[in-house]
């Protein structure tokens, strides 16, 4: 049971925080705004909103940009209630706009096999992407932490950015990260564990380190795409190497460690197949990329996977054979949608999100899941709980690791910039 999106309304977040903070925050959303109409969406009176830019602007934090022909007038003083409900006059309204030049972002990815680079000004707006293929298992702390550096010393140079003007670095990890202590516990991508990426990273730099699941940056991505998605709870199931879920609210990771959750290894039996957790009969066994490629190899004659996950190719591969008709590839697939099912089921019942995203490269075989995944969903989830939450399929590439891992990234760089008195 997959829905098509609704509109409701967001519910704006802009209450907390400093009086600076909800200004970013506002920008950052909306994008270039009349000082009127920043004061529309902060509460705040024009007077305020004026005298907060104007230091803002002496910052370099915000710039002015080009006039809209038919926008808001700044001719607007507190006092002028016509102004604020939608008189126009006077001189068109100069845009505020956060100030692209103010810094540098940049995002990495490590995923099996597999290093995401991005680098972006403060507007959010992308540089330089780089896509690294090597193989993670082989490398041991010293040389994973030499590794990003280096990655992100490849993004400066390439952007010709000082590393004065970088204000913060995200991290995003498959596996079991702790977001606090900037510690990776556990990652099929890596054969080391326990390894703390944050604090080598923040010296070599001495910027903002900040650190989470690949899962919540791609939720991140997903709501800020769609802002309909992120009113309320909103938890992103992502499926691909592995099986994992984000959980936002209202459009924010604010759990720390508790937004990444490990859903792919809920157990569906004791003596199922193997996992790469260690354990047997987890969901994500039934139902990652290497599950489904490992499962197909057993009567089907393919290439092996380089560390046992298959490539992008091969997995087209395998689905091109899955729509050809075979029988025994299509009970793996089936397999696998009961096995969606099941994740989304324990989400619904335990968190009760108004929203579920099914997303990930996996998703793109859901064609041959569909019909056992419905059946299964039904018997698993109580009625009136299936019909509170609004489930969606957002096939999404790995590119939204590193976009969601940046939004994420500069939201701390904000909050901690604008914990400063009004």
């Amino acid at each position: 049971m997959v829905d098509q999106i609704e509109q409701p309304r967001r519910i704006s977040s802009t209450a907390r925080g400093s009086n600076r903070g909800r200004l970013v925050e506002v920008l950052r959303r909306q994008g270039p705004l009349p000082r009127v109409e920043l004061a529309r969406s902060t509460g705040l009176s024009f007077a305020a909103v004026s005298g907060l830019t104007s230091r803002l602007i002496a910052e370099e934090l915000l710039c002015e940009t080009e006039t809209a022909p038919t926008s808001w007038s700044d001719d607007t003083d507190e006092d002028d209630a016509e102004g604020l409900n939608g008189r126009r006059r006077g001189r068109p309204a100069v845009l505020l706009t956060l100030n692209p030049e103010f810094g540098r972002i940049i995002a990495v990815s490590l995923r099996m096999n597999l290093i995401e680079t991005l680098i972006a000004d403060f507007s959010g707006s992308g540089l330089a992407q780089s896509r690294l293929e090597i193989a993670t298992r082989a490398l041991d702390p010293g040389a994973l932490c030499d590794l990003v550096i280096a990655q992100i010393d490849a993004m400066l140079e390439a952007t010709a950015t000082p590393r004065h003007r970088l204000l913060g670095i995200g991290i995003a990890l498959q596996g079991i990260v702790n977001a606090d202590t900037g510690r990776h516990l556990w990652s099929p991508a890596l054969s080391v564990t326990d390894v703390d990426l944050v604090k080598p990273v923040r010296e070599a730099f001495n910027a903002e380190v900040v650190m989470a699941n690949d899962a919540v940056a791609v939720a991140l991505a997903l709501t800020a795409a769609e802002p309909p998605l992120a009113q309320g709870l909103s938890a992103t199931i992502m499926v691909g190497h592995g099986v994992g879920m984000g959980v936002v609210v209202d459009g924010e990771a604010r759990w720390g460690a508790g937004a990444g959750s490990e859903i792919g290894h809920i157990k569906l039996g004791s003596n199922g197949p193997q996992c790469r957790c260690g354990q047997r009969g987890c969901i994500e066994a039934h139902l990652a990329d290497y599950a489904l490629y490992r499962d197909a190899r057993t009567f089907l004659d393919l290439p092996p996977a380089a560390a046992q996950q298959p490539s992008e190719a091969q997995m087209a591969l395998l689905r091109e054979r899955a729509r050809g008709g075979d029988p025994r590839l299509e009970h793996v697939f089936q397999q696998a949608g009961r096995a969606l099912a099941e994740a989304v089921a324990a989400t619904i019942s335990v968190l009760r999100p108004h929203h579920v995203i099914l997303a990930g490269p996996g998703l793109q075989a859901f064609d041959m899941m569909r019909r056992a995944y419905e059946e299964r969903l039904e018997q698993a989830v109580l009625p009136w709980l299936l019909k509170s939450t609004a489930i969606y399929l957002r096939p999404s590439e790995s590119a939204a690791i590193v976009e969601g891992m940046m939004r994420r990234t500069l939201w701390v760089v904000d909050r901690n910039r604008m914990e400063t008195t009004d």
